[in-house]
């Protein structure tokens, strides 16, 4: 005798696999993405012959054991002639099945799965049953499932790992595409990126309404325990950043005690320091200029980014995370000389920095300046002032690039640490006032202008090549500018003034 179940919907056997009240079965042999159509319990031997396409077979344990062996293998090459999808032996181990039955299972791509001893045949049936028919109680239970296993997830993967097993589909943090199930991530009121499930190729009605309450669910798990992650686990990492950070900002006077501090909390600051320099804008469109990022983004941003980069290094490795002003610093520090591969390390940790962060905070705007790797306190500060600079250099770029190495830009050391000065910037506001008063464009076409001729040795025909304009557009707006700036292109003092105030400006 047998329980046929008729033809409802379509459904792969992995999702059955991890479908509510099927998610025990095991896969043995076979392709796990055959379409099941519909159910049955198979009493007889003979019965595996009459198995119809996309039929799942729930095998009692009386027919396996009366056909072992060479006779099971012949049942087995039967039943795939049918087109059948899969069969399920109950009370059946999975070591008294023999490797001959699993190699026919693979050759046909018929999936072979076993179900734990004491698994009551109709209850599959019934299980397979729902999931095909998209009834609303397959929906309730699966939500149930997860939240049994989310409530037993102490960590934010574990939480995403045991939400993508309950929805047999990738769950991540990103932002969604349209339609899809996701939920807002809100850490201390901020929000921290979405949880998104992405959709099968052939969802039930019953999956999506199942998906959008469980990655609410995975939602405020993953906050809470994001949270309690920053809390503990990275709270020693941000009080030595923090420390970190005084040390740059301290005058000389005031150093040694947080030198001292610093090698008390385990801090290699005797060793080599290399600093990455994050500057945030909220908006894709800058032509207005840069818009500041609240605290708590930077903040937030700034624990993303140190995440990305802990993630990918190694042992060696010391990063910590700092904040001055509206900038966001990740301090890479080892106790030996990195050498040459200092570059190539701080670029990819960068990279991946920005990409996290990008990830999380979509439409967020981030570039990045890295200083080099230089030795002790001072060296952490001299790699600051690196990482300023650089920083600068990727505003100055046309168009703007994302990541810029203070290595890449030849400067000379005394250039860095001037360009770096806030009573440079003070002056080169003074200098270039009447300019910057044009407007941000206009501005900009000046002093690009005035800093290609006096580059060129005040030969408007080489500054309009450089630019790419016609000669007598150089000359007119050199006319505006000496009127503007009431300056004596004749003066070598005036010249050089204007000639770094320029680099400086457009450095910004």
């Amino acid at each position: 005798m047998f329980i046929a179940q008729p033809q409802t919907g379509t459904v792969s056997v992995q999702e059955l696999l991890s479908a509510p009240g099927l998610a025990s079965l095991t896969l043995l042999a076979g392709d796990p993405a055959r379409d099941v159509r519909s159910v049955r319990v198979v009493a007889e031997q003979r019965t595996l012959r009459e198995l119809t396409s996309g039929e799942l077979a729930v095998v009692l344990p009386t027919v396996f054991l009366d056909a072992q062996g060479h006779q099971f293998d012949v049942a087995l090459r039967d039943t795939a002639a049918t087109g059948a999808a899969a069969v399920v032996l109950t009370g059946v181990e999975a070591e008294a099945v023999e490797p001959t039955a699993r190699r026919i299972a693979d050759r046909h791509a018929l999936a072979l799965l076993t179900a734990p001893p004491g698994t009551e045949p109709t209850q599959l049936v019934i299980a397979v049953a729902r999931l095909l028919g998209g009834d609303a109680s397959i929906a309730l239970a699966r939500v149930d499932d997860a939240r049994q296993r989310i409530a037993s997830s102490d960590s934010p993967s574990a939480i995403l790992a045991a939400t993508a097993q309950t929805l047999a589909t990738e769950v991540t943090v990103r932002a969604p595409d349209h339609g899809e199930p996701a939920a807002l991530v809100e850490v201390d009121g901020l929000a921290d990126g979405y949880v998104t499930a992405t959709v099968p190729a052939r969802a039930s009605g019953a999956w999506v309404i199942a998906a959008r309450a469980v990655v609410r669910l995975a939602a405020d798990a993953y906050a809470r325990a994001l949270a309690e992650h920053r809390r503990t686990d990275l709270a020693p990492i941000h009080d030595r950043g923090r420390l970190l950070g005084e040390l740059l900002l301290a005058p000389e006077s005031e150093r040694a005690p947080l030198v001292a501090r610093a090698r008390t909390l385990g801090v290699a600051v005797d060793g080599w320091h290399q600093v990455l320099r994050f500057e945030l804008s909220s908006s894709l469109a800058e032509t207005a200029g840069r818009e500041q990022a609240t605290t708590a983004q930077l903040d937030a941003v700034g624990d993303t980014a140190l995440d990305a980069v802990r993630a990918g290094g190694t042992a060696e490795d010391g990063w910590h995370g700092t904040r001055i002003g509206g900038d966001v610093l990740l301090v890479r520090t080892t106790s030996t000389n990195p050498g040459q591969a200092a570059a190539r390390t701080a670029y990819q940790a960068a990279t991946a920095a920005l990409d996290a962060a990008r990830e999380r905070f979509p439409g967020l705007v981030v570039r990045c300046g890295i200083g080099g790797a230089h030795r002790r306190a001072a060296g952490l500060r001299t790699s600051a002032t690196d990482a300023r600079a650089a920083l600068a250099a990727t505003r100055q770029s046309m168009p703007p690039r994302e990541i810029v190495a203070i290595d890449a830009l030849g400067l000379n050391p005394m250039l860095v640490e001037w360009y770096a000065s806030d009573t440079t910037r003070a002056s080169v506001d003074d200098l270039l006032a009447p300019l910057a008063e044009l407007g941000h464009q206009a501005a900009e076409d000046a002093i690009r202008t005035l800093q290609s001729y006096l580059d060129h040795q005040s030969s408007p025909a080489k500054a309009a090549k450089d630019l790419n304009v016609h000669p007598q557009t150089i000359t007119y707006r050199l006319r505006k500018i000496t009127t503007l700036l009431h300056v004596d292109f004749n003066d070598p003092e005036q010249r050089l003034a204007l000639q770094l105030a320029c680099r400086a400006w457009l450095m910004r």
